[in-house]
């Protein structure tokens, strides 16, 4: 007997029927579910990182009244130093919790945490050996006692529990979400109550320390503290470090490609113009860092856990990254439309360069944007030698190229250069991509026109209502400054 469900066609008798109508609906309903789930966890990191970065935004905007440019530009170079130094010596120790089977194991925790806590102390002392080279590097005496002060973060980050590593393998990313929020809330108070009080550099390296204190102690409330131990178990240092290796370059290109601007710019430029470019730089890399978050926190553990072929797995994220990438398209350009009203109403008129810097550099954050996602599919693949190659031409071209801008253009033909970098960096994953059966062509190039069209009219629509210039005016004041 012959028995029609929808479009589908069954034989024999009605109970088959039911059997094979239940399996279909569990799958449809299984499938929903990990839909949901998906967008579910997009929107905590969304979320999360939107509140994250209107109270950073505020803080910025805060601190820019209270204190001196020259005082931001310091914190800059300390920052990039900060970074480069917990960069230069990634293991990839919470990427190997994530993506090792054994992640959840306490054996294998407790040897990442072990190394971490060593690395934390290795890289203190290192700070302080390195102190003042660093000090007659940058002409700068000062360095002298600051960099003895923060390099003491890296000991306390370095006892940070691996329980947000946990979490996010589990894929808790509401625990993770409302931490980062609660930890976001304390840094700002923190920061904006020590400069009321000391309107000093002091303002900004105790904000930083008593920040990651917070965090820090913050962690040991996300887990089980009695299962943490010293210890290293060979089999999980093995595991670590054969990951650990491609981490290792991997990030030591990235801290170059991403922080040579400001390593470089504290020596060639004075520290207060530093500052304006930090502000214009913090605010382009927010919406980057929203989507490196995204790769971190959904896509990496999700295509680790998958396991698919090429083919399966490109089928399966193109359509959740064109609805992604249309999103931030429409929002991101009104972004960029209204970056240079926005720096003219939040920042007072020491600021005012960072107006003509912001827009350009959004511009190659686009393309950054495009590059985030590429790099969380790499390292869930298990590629992380391909990050590292697209990072390296990006920093290639950056070491080429912006000496001789700078010398000929100034800072702001520096900046294009910058923005440009960002997609030799696109193109270089791009080319790894289609060599491995997942490059995203077609679509980037329609989202990216689309993303120019709607600048264009975010900026015109702007203009009919007053609110800014158009973009005639706007290409004009841009040029002005390059010539």
């Amino acid at each position: 007997m012959e028995f029609i469900y929808g479009e589908r066609r069954y034989e024999g008798n009605r109970s088959s029927m039911v059997v094979a109508i239940i399996g279909r609906s569990s799958r449809l309903l299984a499938a929903l579910r990990r839909r949901a789930n998906f967008l579910g966890a997009v929107g905590w990191v969304t979320a999360a990182f939107g509140a994250q970065q209107v109270l950073r935004l505020g803080t910025s905007v805060v601190l820019a009244r209270l204190l001196a440019p020259q005082l931001l530009g310091t914190m800059v170079l300390i920052n990039a130093l900060r970074t480069g130094g917990e960069l230069l010596t990634d293991l990839g120790i919470g990427q190997s919790i994530v993506k090792d089977p054994r992640g959840e194991q306490p054996i294998f925790y407790n040897t990442a945490w072990t190394l971490q806590i060593i690395r934390g102390a290795g890289l203190f002392l290192c700070t302080l050996i390195a102190t003042v080279p660093l000090s007659h590097l940058y002409r700068n005496s000062e360095l002298l006692w600051i960099l003895p002060a923060t390099s003491t973060i890296f000991i306390i980050n370095g006892l940070t529990p691996p329980a947000p590593y946990l979490l996010q393998k589990r894929l808790n990313l509401k625990t993770i979400a409302i931490y980062n929020i609660l930890t976001g809330v304390s840094s700002s108070i923190v920061h904006i109550a020590l400069a009321l009080y000391t309107p000093t550099i002091w303002a900004l390296i105790g904000g930083l320390l008593i920040s990651s204190v917070v965090a820090v102690g913050g962690n040991f409330f996300l887990m089980d503290p009695r299962t943490l131990a010293i210890r290293i178990d060979p089999s999980s240092r093995s595991s670590i470090f054969n990951f650990g290796k491609w981490m290792f370059v991997s990030s030591l290109i990235y801290f170059g490609a991403m922080n040579f601007d400001r390593l470089y710019f504290a020596k060639a430029v004075p520290l207060a113009v530093l500052g304006v470019y930090g502000i214009a730089r913090t605010l382009a890399d927010t919406v980057s860092l929203l989507t490196q978050r995204l790769g971190a926190l959904v896509i990496f553990p999700k295509i680790s856990a998958a396991r698919l072929g090429a083919a399966d797995l490109r089928k399966g994220i193109l359509p959740v990254r064109r609805a992604a990438l249309l999103l931030l398209a429409i929002s991101f350009a009104a972004a960029v439309a209204l970056s240079d009203k926005f720096i003219f109403l939040a920042y007072d008129a020491r600021y005012r360069a960072a107006a003509i810097y912001l827009p350009i550099m959004l511009l190659g954050t686009w393309f950054s944007i495009l590059a985030s996602f590429a790099d969380a599919m790499l390292m869930g693949i298990g590629k992380p030698s391909n990050v590292a190659a697209a990072n390296a031409a990006k920093l290639l071209a950056i070491i080429a190229i912006v000496p001789f801008a700078l010398s000929r253009g100034g800072i702001l033909l520096a900046v294009c250069v910058f923005a440009l970098a960002e997609i030799v960096r696109y193109m270089t994953l791009l080319l790894q991509k289609r060599r491995l059966g997942l490059a995203f062509s077609r679509q980037d190039l329609g989202v990216t026109i689309f993303f120019l069209a709607m600048i264009v009219m975010w900026r015109e629509a702007t203009a009919w209502i007053g609110l800014t210039d158009g973009l005639t005016a706007w290409f004009d004041r841009t040029g002005g400054a390059l010539g």
